[in-house]
Order: structure tokens, then sequence, then C-alpha cells
């Protein structure tokens, strides 16, 4: 099962640990280690359209080799810092102003359908608790994630630049 991991980074940290996280998958499925992903797809949220990630986050996910691993879901992890007072990075600004716009119909599926009803995600913001919108974008990100019909697989993480996780 693919991973797709998109990240928003103003400083480096976001792309870091998204980086971090794929070279992890995708040498842990070259190797004996059972994990859930057998490769991860890294790239800035700004790419969602080049790379048409709607399109296929909207069809059915190829299935696994072995039908016990079969999925009915893509899987998306969102790791995003917030700058200034709240505002995304600017490779994330795209994306996140495109989730702010109400969510268009699912393609090939059902009227009642929303977008991503087919994508898990979870998502990871990174702030600092001296800015009043701590990890703001994070949130927002996770918010329309799940208004455009995605499932939360976990809660939101936020982690503060000088505490750790939240």
């Amino acid at each position: 099962m693919k991973v797709y991991i998109l990240y928003g980074s103003a400083t480096g940290n976001a792309e870091y640990i998204a980086k971090d996280l794929a070279a992890s998958i995708n040498n842990a499925s070259s190797s004996a280690d059972a994990l859930p992903f057998t490769s991860a797809d890294c790239m800035e949220m700004n790419h969602f359209k080049r790379k048409k990630l709607l399109e296929t986050w909207s069809s059915p996910p190829d299935p696994s080799p072995t039908p016990s691993q079969i999925q009915n879901k893509h899987a998306v992890i969102a790791i995003c810092s917030t700058t200034g007072n709240g505002d995304a990075p600017e490779n994330a600004s795209r994306f996140l102003r495109f989730l702010k716009k109400p969510p268009p119909p699912a393609a090939g599926a059902s009227s009642s359908s929303p977008p991503l009803h087919r994508v898990a995600f979870a998502v990871l913001g990174l702030g600092d608790t001296n800015y009043d919108q701590f990890c703001a974008s994070g949130k927002a990100i996770d918010r329309k994630l799940a208004e455009w019909g995605g499932t939360r697989a976990v809660p939101l993480a936020c982690a503060d630049e000088a505490t750790g996780l939240e």
C-alpha cells in the first residue's frame, strides 16, 4: 500500500520530517520489516494539482498483492508548519486555499460522495506556542480534509518547537 506524504515547510523542519519518514518507509519496504506501507511518495503540498492527486484519490486504490491486505482507502500523511501569524508556508498555501473552497463532487462516485471519501489521513502540525495561531495551518488542513470526506486515521498531532509534541 502506497502512502502519500505531503509537506508544507518554511524553514525546512516539516520537509525534513516528511522526507525522513518517506525514506524510512521506502527503505523498510525493501527489507524484511513488515510495515503497512510498501512505498511512500513525498512531495510539497502545492504539487497536488501537478501530480493529479485528487483524481488519484477519487478512484479506488490498487489492491494489495494478498487479499488480506486489500485496502479501500488511499493513505495520506500531511506535515505542515505555520509561519507568521497563522499563515501556511509558501509551498503549502495553494493547497490550503484549494481546501478552503467548497468541495467539488467526487469524480466517478455517486453525487452524494464527498471527494476524499477514499482517503484515510493523518496530520502533523508544527508550530510555536509563542504565537497566537499555534499550528493553525495543520489544524486547518486536518479540519478541511475531514470536511472533504477524508477519514481521520489518528487525531491531529501538534508539535511545539519549544516543548515537543502537544
